[in-house]
């Protein structure tokens, strides 16, 4: 039997670490001491909330560095790293260590302090983790499914889950785990990790995805583009309204 899959969710609750920084010295600190959650928190989260902001990766490490410092050419390098690089929180950990490791050089912009209203506090992101109503046993049923669950599960599985487990492997996400090795459908699979999660927005994906695996996606693009046009005639229009009910 095709094992199912259970689409999740998952609810952010943001809590304070403790931890603080006032100069590049203690942010460098505060990144090696601090959880995978922490890190995930000051990347991650700006695509599920605020995804419209566009394709660049954003941080509030590069926020800080940039404005409460003043380090702009720091910043930049730090808002620059391509999350898409990093499968791993680890390894997102190890790039942004590496970015600020040249300024230990610099002593004096490495231990200049801001002003206490300008400090950085680490925070963490503890996600629970809901069903989100939708199983699969085929891709008809997964199909149907990313049709209507939120764009919070799309979020989960495509980003966020394969985070939390820091894995190496391969599969890059949930859904295309699933197709190679429940379905057998190694080409879907492929074609679905190609497709790079923080392009556009989720909404944006969930169309992606949907035009790789749905049935007849061709024949919807066609109906959306009959859709903006005006039939020709009423015999026109009496097909057109039938092939749209019939399917």
């Amino acid at each position: 039997m095709t094992p199912e899959f259970v689409f999740m969710t998952s609810v952010q609750s943001i809590q304070l670490t403790g931890l603080r920084a006032a100069s590049l010295a203690d942010l460098y600190s505060g990144l090696s001491e601090v959880d995978g959650s922490s890190i995930y928190h000051h990347t991650h989260r700006f695509y599920r909330t605020h995804s419209f902001l566009g394709e660049t990766p954003l941080s509030d490490f590069a926020f800080w560095i940039g404005g409460a410092l003043q380090e702009a050419a720091v910043a930049e390098q730090i808002a620059s790293l391509d999350l898409r690089d990093f499968p791993t929180l680890r390894a997102l950990r190890n790039a942004l260590l590496a970015a600020l490791e040249p300024l230990r050089e610099q002593p004096n912009r490495w231990n200049r302090r801001v002003p206490p209203g300008l400090v950085f506090h680490f925070c963490r992101s503890v996600s629970l983790i809901l069903p989100a109503g939708w199983t699969a046993r085929n891709l008809e049923g997964f199909t149907e499914a990313l049709e209507r669950i939120d764009t919070g599960s799309l979020y989960y599985h495509l980003i966020e889950a394969p985070l939390r487990l820091e894995s190496d492997n391969s599969d890059r996400n949930d859904f295309s785990s699933w197709l190679e090795h429940a379905l057998d459908r190694k080409d879907l699979a492929d074609s679905v990790k190609a497709l790079n999660p923080y392009r556009g927005d989720l909404e944006t994906m969930r169309k992606d995805l949907l035009a790789i695996l749905k049935p007849g996606s061709a024949r919807q693009a066609l109906q959306n583009v009959l859709d903006r046009q005006e039939p020709a005639s009423e015999v026109v229009s009496s097909w057109f309204r039938r092939w749209r009910r019939d399917g």
